[in-house]
């Protein structure tokens, strides 16, 4: 094989594997907003076929993108019934909440210390559109959780927004739960101007603080919901 033909192959396994790589991501990016959205929730079995003639690709793919689901813990395998969006108990949840509030509190410590007017005006764009989608939970929560995101961002530390996904992906259920009223959805809207007025002025104590708190609200939220409905359904 000629120095070209090599240089040639290797560049096509190179193309290759980037286009698998970039598959395997949106189809686990797809999956998981129909999580975000609702449309899977707890418990419901992943119908492999559906979803790849729905994504236009084999089943391959999208077993792999589910074992990569696996190791994100959303998702999980029960043996030869197939794979399933994985169920918490709300103990469980209180205690995830627990820790993302740490590692939100730590985010908004970090973010007012370098957050720019540029960026402050974007968040304050995202929390205007959350108030236009209060009356909605399905048009609220997706965007509740992009302005999360954005904001763990601005921390500068991308193990930290690592963790927090991580963490946060696993309560997809459980929040949404506590956002299900417009009372709720107001109050969370209102703490996250709050927020954004420390975080402009660079006030890292008062930030962190409130971002700490504002998990913490969404966990007694949640908690309430769970009380007075009983267990979520999964």
């Amino acid at each position: 094989m000629s120095e070209h033909t090599e240089a040639m192959s290797a560049l096509q396994r190179r193309v290759a594997e980037r286009q698998a790589s970039s598959l395997l991501q949106l189809i686990s990016e797809d999956l998981e907003q129909m999580i975000i959205t609702g449309a899977l929730t707890g418990g419901d079995r992943i119908n492999e076929s559906a979803l790849a003639m729905r994504l236009g690709v084999s089943r391959g793919p999208i077993r792999e993108a589910l074992r990569h689901l696996e190791r994100s813990r959303l998702v999980e395998f029960r043996t030869n019934r197939g794979m399933f969006v994985r169920e918490i108990s709300v103990e469980e949840a209180a205690q995830l909440y627990d820790i993302r509030a740490s590692l939100f509190g730590l985010a908004g410590r970090l973010a007012a210390e370098r957050v720019t007017p540029d960026e402050a005006a974007a968040l304050r764009a995202k929390v205007d559109e959350l108030q236009q989608a209060i009356a909605e939970v399905d048009d609220y929560y997706p965007r509740n959780v992009d302005l999360h995101r954005a904001l763990v961002a601005l921390s500068g530390n991308p193990r930290l927004v690592d963790l927090y996904d991580d963490v946060s992906k696993e309560l997809h259920l459980f929040r949404r739960h506590g956002l299900e009223t417009d009372t709720a959805r107001t109050t969370s809207n209102h703490q996250h101007a709050e927020i954004l007025d420390h975080l402009a002025a660079g006030d890292t104590t008062a930030a962190g603080r409130l971002m700490e708190a504002h998990i913490l609200s969404g966990k007694e939220r949640m908690l309430a919901a769970v009380h007075e409905g009983g267990k979520p359904h999964h």
